[in-house]
């Protein structure tokens, strides 16, 4: 697991998904140059990890990033910051997901 102390602080919110916390962080200094999202789930997430990470698109402010972490989607199989990597394979997070409700 990552260094969190190294990592900017976003937000936090409960993941129905996984019915645990989820903190949320910006790791600004990854080697591929990529600010990446970093969510830490208090009592594990997919498949029991404690951590799942994602690239931010390179247009995206912090806030950005908030708005989608935040909007709403109870019915659907991942949370919506991970949707783009699980169920299509992507290494960034996606603004169609929300735009289109998960790509129909």
């Amino acid at each position: 697991m990552r260094n969190i102390s190294e990592l900017k602080f976003l937000c936090s919110s409960f993941c129905r998904q996984y019915q645990t916390e989820a903190k949320f962080y910006v790791d600004e200094a990854s080697s591929s140059g990529v600010r990446h999202l970093i969510v830490v789930y208090e009592k594990g997430g997919h498949d029991g990890a404690r951590e799942f990470a994602v690239g931010i698109p390179w247009d995206w402010t912090d806030r950005d990033v908030i708005e989608f972490i935040l909007w709403d989607r109870p019915n659907t199989q991942y949370p919506v910051w991970e949707v783009s990597a699980r169920a299509y394979g992507s290494p960034m997070l996606d603004q169609s997901d929300r735009r289109t409700g998960l790509r129909q």
